[in-house]
């Protein structure tokens, strides 16, 4: 990977540019007045753009840059706001002050909504173990400014974390957080979600291992809530309660851990 920065105010964003460049262990390209295609065309290699309020990478071959946007949290937080309802507040029972653990960050719509529910007061964490999707993330989360000020705010208390759920999971403590979340990346695809293609060319594509499953149980002081492609067999898998979106491309399924460790333990 290359690094370089936007064309206007290249000067000034030099310095954070060859940061970054350092920190990824990646060659420096000074932009001065070249094109885009011009550099992808030279270097054959994938680029990363830093701009002053966002960074795109530009992975190599790809037509699908990736960057950073809320995706549809806004949209789903206005539809809370206005007592619409909400798959994600529903299914998880957010209050004000309570816990968030995110597994699968991706572009933190979900951790957006999350942050939302659980006010200042709470606590959200997103893990992503693609390095570049964590970096523009946690970076975008930080500098989005098309948004009501509450909102950004929100925005800034996201923790994100570069690390594989499963790693992450087993250095947490039980009963950690009320809630643990996943939402990988659909073993069937989903022509409709033209918001997270630029995040499809680049996103881990890997099972969700049982092992994960067990740490959640452990790390989960309520409720494991996985939203997977309606067609998944994971839901099966893991044992979980179905609750089927009539006419939506994708299910949601929970394993709520009182109740199913009780009757677990009966068995």
């Amino acid at each position: 990977m290359h690094v370089t920065t936007v064309r206007k105010n290249s000067q000034k964003l030099e310095p954070l540019a060859k940061e970054i460049a350092n920190a990824f262990e990646s060659p420096y390209i000074e932009r001065k007045s070249e094109s885009l295609q011009s550099l992808v065309d030279r270097l054959k290699d994938d680029i990363l753009v830093v701009g002053k309020n966002k960074h795109t990478y530009y992975p190599q071959g790809s037509n699908q840059p990736f960057f950073y946007h809320p995706n549809s949290a806004l949209i789903r937080i206005k539809q809370i706001e206005n007592n619409q309802r909400e798959p994600l507040k529903e299914m998880t029972g957010l209050q004000k002050g309570m816990s968030f653990l995110d597994c699968t960050l991706g572009l933190a719509a979900d951790s957006l909504v999350a942050q939302y529910l659980v006010g200042h007061e709470g606590k959200v964490v997103g893990v992503e173990a693609n390095e570049m999707i964590a970096f523009i993330v946690k970076q975008g989360l930080q500098t989005w400014n098309d948004a009501r000020s509450d909102l950004l705010e929100l925005m800034k208390n996201i923790k994100v974390h570069h690390e594989h759920h499963l790693s992450f999971l087993k250095k947490q403590p039980s009963r950690s957080f009320d809630i643990v979340y996943f939402d990988p990346m659909f073993e069937q695809s989903i022509d409709e979600s033209t918001g997270i293609k630029g995040l499809k060319e680049i996103a881990l594509y890997e099972d969700l291992l049982i092992e994960s499953f067990q740490e959640a149980q452990r790390v989960a002081k309520h409720r494991i809530v996985l939203k997977d492609h309606w067609k998944s067999s994971r839901f099966e898998r893991f044992g979980l309660k179905v609750v089927k979106r009539q006419h939506a491309a994708f299910h949601y399924g929970y394993y709520d851990i009182n109740e199913d460790m009780l009757e677990k333990n009966r068995l």
